[in-house]
């Protein structure tokens, strides 16, 4: 094996083995458990962006290993443009999240085994989009969920916990399922299961492309919590403790994004996707809209930002329906920014939570005295959420919103961009209410662990950051775009 295939086996692998290290052995060294979790995500990433000169000159060769010679299925790995932003996206909030961590999570009896979960819940995401076989993908599809329940059921932050790790579990699992049936359909009638072989094979059978679409596009919709598909969605980021909640909302979702860009956009022809434009598009709308207008009547402060996930999930299905360059890359991009701001806008939450104790948005009061980081940071996010320019959403929001006027459908279209005045004004009843709003400062029950600031300064400055200096992501993520509708757009 060449050089390039070793940093794609242990990308993956680092996190898997620092996974079972900690669940197998860590009680040994509980105390350094944290530790072993941040150096294998760091580790991880600094494989990661050193395929990247090989990734720039073309090398796309997978590394592959013969499981069942006799069905001709290999096991498959492989980074390309495509999974590029998804596991950079991954990769970074997997980072902030142990960060976070550091000082949120306290040290007992059972620290390794939280640890080891949150890195094989990193590890199904990054399987997920690593795979480059359909046998891969659902099993790390499936890993990512079974990390992520256990997560929930074992840490979470109320009585409520096992009930809702359960109601997560079964609504995503049933998601997952509407995924696997696509997914035997496309085998059994192609007999490959290797991603870049799919478009020609799948040609076999043109009566099954509308059913398969249709599976694919519910089951990655329930992953990225589309109405209706969404329900599980509010309970389980309130639920999970913060930095399990940065995980779910950063990065998991886009996981939903990834699948329907690798699948039905990855080898339907433009013309056989193109009867889901127009679904498409109305239910990203429709998201868009009862996300925020949940998320402005909403008074618990992680419910709040859990539904405003939902609002900008509509952005990004919205973007994918327009069938425009312009509409998918922004989708794309908005997944990244998305992380970053969502990411930084629940540190901010757990920093109020953790000081002040209390959820409920009409309870808490005068936030931002003597907390100038804190003020600081959650400015920024909101401004980005609010699509204010020069902030990182509002690059990626300005391409899906011109790409929807590029389509038949421009009712649609007006209807996408006047819906972002709720954002707007939810994002604004989060700030006024909680920094601005009269009444007695609520007082301080424990102090913000240093862990906590560190991570939500640095995702502060990475939104200023992407959005000043937009370029260079999108001419990374637009080197995508030749490898949708079976690399014929």
């Amino acid at each position: 094996m060449n050089q390039q295939e070793w940093i794609k086996i242990f990308v993956l692998m680092i996190k898997l083995i620092g996974g079972i290290v900690l669940l197998t052995l860590g009680k040994r060294f509980r105390n350094h458990a944290r530790w072993v979790a941040l150096a294998a995500s760091i580790a991880s990433l600094a494989l990661f962006i050193a395929y990247l000169p090989a990734l720039q000159a073309g090398d796309h060769t997978p590394f592959e290993l013969n499981y069942m010679p006799a069905l001709g299925i290999k096991l498959s790995l492989n980074i390309d443009w495509l999974s590029f932003p998804f596991l950079l996206t991954e990769e970074f909030v997997t980072i902030f999240a142990i960060i976070y961590s550091l000082g949120y999570i306290k040290t007992d009896d059972r620290t390794h085994l939280f640890y080891g979960l949150l890195l094989f819940f990193s590890a199904g995401m990054s399987g997920t989009t690593l795979a480059n076989d359909i046998f891969l993908f659902y099993f790390f599809w499936e890993l990512m969920l079974i990390a992520s329940a256990f997560l929930i059921v074992n840490w979470g932050e109320s009585e409520k916990r096992s009930a809702t790790a359960l109601k997560y579990f079964i609504l995503t699992h049933l998601g997952s399922l509407f995924v696997l049936v696509a997914l035997i359909i496309v085998y059994s009638q192609s007999g490959i299961d290797h991603f870049s072989q799919l478009w020609q094979a799948f040609q076999i059978n043109p009566g099954s492309l509308q059913l398969v679409g249709s599976l694919f596009l519910i089951g990655f919709g329930v992953k990225m919590a589309i109405v209706p598909f969404h329900i599980w969605l509010p309970d389980t980021h309130a639920e999970a403790p913060m930095p399990v909640t940065i995980m779910l909302a950063a990065a998991m979702l886009s996981m939903g994004t990834y699948g329907i860009l690798r699948f039905p956009m990855g080898f339907f022809t433009f013309d056989q996707f193109a009867v889901f434009s127009f679904p498409l598009m109305l239910f990203g709308v429709i998201s868009e809209i009862y996300g925020a207008v949940i998320a402005l009547v909403e008074k618990d402060i992680k419910r709040i930002i859990a539904y405003s996930s939902v609002s900008q999930m509509g952005y990004i299905l919205f973007g994918l329906g327009t069938l425009t360059i312009y509409g998918v890359v922004g989708s794309t991009l908005h997944v990244v920014y998305h992380a970053i701001v969502k990411a930084l806008l629940f540190c901010c939450a757990g920093w109020i939570i953790k000081e002040t104790g209390k959820r409920d948005i009409n309870d808490i009061r005068r936030v931002g005295r003597g907390r100038l980081l804190l003020t600081v940071c959650t400015m920024v996010g909101a401004l980005a959420m609010a699509g204010v320019p020069a902030l990182a959403l509002f690059n990626s929001e300005w391409l899906i919103f011109s790409s929807g006027f590029q389509t038949p459908y421009t009712v649609l279209a007006v209807v996408e961009v006047l819906g972002s005045i709720l954002t707007a004004a939810y994002i604004l009843r989060f700030v006024g209410l909680l920094f601005f709003a009269p009444g007695k400062e609520t007082p301080t029950r424990e102090i913000t662990p240093l862990s906590v600031k560190v991570a939500t300064g640095i995702l502060a400055l990475l939104t200023v950051i992407a959005g000043f200096f937009p370029a260079p992501l999108f001419n990374y993520v637009i080197n995508e775009v030749p490898l949708l509708f079976g690399g014929k757009w």
